[in-house]
């Protein structure tokens, strides 16, 4: 019989890496998307690796959660969900 340590080492390896303390909140709503749907942990990766700025990011990965279950979502395709966050970056000023 499994000891509660090894119990939990288990579920912990099974649900992945704890997010650092200093996340940023693309990170913990991925994070938390990867916990939902760990299928997708290859879409939400290419998500969060792109090169976006956090406002890009954010709206990238929440277009990419909002497609999910909506037949014919474009941003189901990290893609599009990431060029959508492009699209943002771009009309945001920096500052």
């Amino acid at each position: 019989m499994p000891t509660p340590k090894s119990r939990t080492a288990a579920k912990r390896k099974k649900q992945g890496p704890d997010l650092p303390e200093n996340h940023t909140p693309s990170e913990a709503f991925a994070h938390a998307l990867k916990q939902e749907f760990s299928d997708l942990a290859p879409s939400v990766n290419r998500i969060m690796n792109a090169e976006l700025e956090e406002p890009g990011r954010m709206h990238a990965i929440t277009l990419f959660r909002a497609s999910l279950g909506v037949p014919g979502d474009p941003n189901r395709t990290p893609a599009n969900a990431i060029e959508a966050g492009r699209l943002l970056d771009e009309a945001t000023p920096a500052g």
